[in-house]
């Protein structure tokens, strides 16, 4: 966008009739009978839609207008954002969202606190070429545009602009009618505004409170399985030890320690996430060679999924890295391999491009691409999961902020007919503003 977007919309110094309206127009008998209606028409609605839809069809009596658009000024004062339009033809070049941003703070500019119209917006297009916008919209076959400040507490929070396919379409009649309500237009939407702000606050809350429901559901499903096997072999062999032979007992142990284990493994994914969302993660990396780290690392997959092989291929490199946290990181994408992926699974480690590479590969059916950006989201889970294993959602979380923390990265991407998530590290200690604390 360019810097001088719309000056035609809202300076006194246009092209046509060029100037701000002023109060000389004599108001007709009807005229405050008619304002009045139309603000008991609009004030009633408590969403921004409504009362601009109301608004649309309630001005049409005393405006012409092919397009009505409402545009809001963000935080800086800089930058005008289309909230909501409506118009009488194809309307697309000037979309929803469209932002464009201005050379001065518009909020508070006295230019942009009066009415303005532009009965000729072609002339001013053809002067003004830079001006996108205005070349938007003479493109749609608008020649003349009326703008309405919104001014509360005297700063502009907003404009109501109209255009009209008709040169020389709008007086200073026009003008000082929209202006004489203007000031109750400004308010209502303000309320509205804070309603539906309020309305998108609760509306997040009900879903941080679903997402905690579900948290604790999942983990307490999660919990469950390795917990119940713990305790039913433990009390087995409490029990009926003198029952079973060395090689049952050995076996038992095996299960209690793996079980035990995956227990931990939830625990300390739930204290990491703790820890990172409080800003209280802390690391302890160090030169350190990844294959011997990751050479003890189980690979074995859920039992649900014997057809599922690892194929492991890790070569001597040294990465900064703290050991416990790597084994995490490569733990949590084995098994997210283990739920999602399919039969083959490969781990791979080398120096890639002067950093370390960690590269688990399956071949399974991948993450759409409209979650990709949601998977290392606490709690986010892709469309693919269900019916599958439960799990709190927390692996790839928990992955990502471990990597960031040792100043490496992770990341997903689909090459091919396989999924691969890369964990990349640095090849050396960080030196100053670099380093990892």
């Amino acid at each position: 966008m360019t810097s001088e977007a719309r000056s035609w919309n809202a300076l006194p110094d246009q092209t046509g009739s060029g100037k701000s309206p002023r109060a000389g127009p004599t108001m007709r008998p009807d005229d405050l009978s008619m304002l009045l209606r139309i603000t008991d028409a609009f004030s009633s609605g408590w969403k921004v839609s409504e009362i601009l839809d109301s608004l649309y069809d309630e001005l049409q009596a005393i405006l012409p207008f092919s397009r009505m658009e409402y545009s809001t000024i963000d935080d800086t004062g800089y930058v005008l954002t289309t909230e909501w339009f409506r118009a009488t033809y194809p309307s697309r070049l000037i979309p929803l969202g469209f932002q464009y941003k201005r050379s001065v703070h518009v909020a508070s500019d006295p230019r942009y606190k009066v009415t303005a119209l532009s009965n000729d917006m072609p002339a001013y297009a053809e002067n003004r070429p830079e001006d996108h916008p205005v070349s938007l919209l003479v493109s749609e076959g608008m020649k003349s545009s009326l703008s309405c400040p919104l001014v509360v507490d005297d700063e502009v929070q907003g404009f109501l602009f109209f255009n009209t396919a008709r040169y020389n379409g709008y007086s200073e009649h026009h003008a000082t009618m929209i202006q004489l309500i203007a000031g109750h237009i400004a308010s209502v939407l303000a309320r509205a505004r804070l309603h539906d702000e309020l309305a998108a606050r609760n509306k997040r809350l009900q879903e941080l409170e679903q997402s905690r429901l579900e948290f604790i559901a999942s983990i307490s499903h999660e919990l469950r399985t390795p917990l119940t096997a713990v305790v039913g072999f433990a009390s087995e062999m409490q029990d009926k030890v003198g029952q079973f032979s060395p090689d049952e007992l050995s076996q038992f142990a095996g299960v209690i320690a793996a079980q035990s284990t995956e227990v931990a493994g939830i625990v300390e994914d739930i204290l990491v996430i703790t820890r990172a969302e409080a800003g209280h993660l802390t690391v302890a990396p160090a030169l350190v060679d990844v294959s011997t780290e990751l050479s003890d690392l189980s690979v074995s997959l859920p039992e649900e999924r014997p057809e599922q092989q690892v194929t492991v291929e890790l070569r001597p490199v040294k990465a900064w890295a703290d050991p416990l946290r790597l084994r995490q990181i490569v733990r949590n994408l084995l098994s997210n391999a283990a739920r999602y992926g399919g039969d083959d699974v490969s781990v791979t480690a080398g120096p890639v491009d002067g950093v370390v590479a960690v590269v688990v590969t399956d071949d399974g059916p991948g993450i759409p691409e409209q979650d990709r950006d949601m998977v290392f989201q606490a709690y986010g889970r892709s469309h693919l999961s269900e019916g599958k294993p439960g799990s709190i959602g927390l692996g790839l979380t928990v992955s990502r902020y471990l990597a960031e923390a040792m100043g490496g990265q992770l990341e997903y991407e689909r090459v091919g007919t396989t999924s691969r998530f890369t964990l990349t590290l640095l090849s050396s200690e960080p030196e100053g503003e670099d380093a990892v604390t």
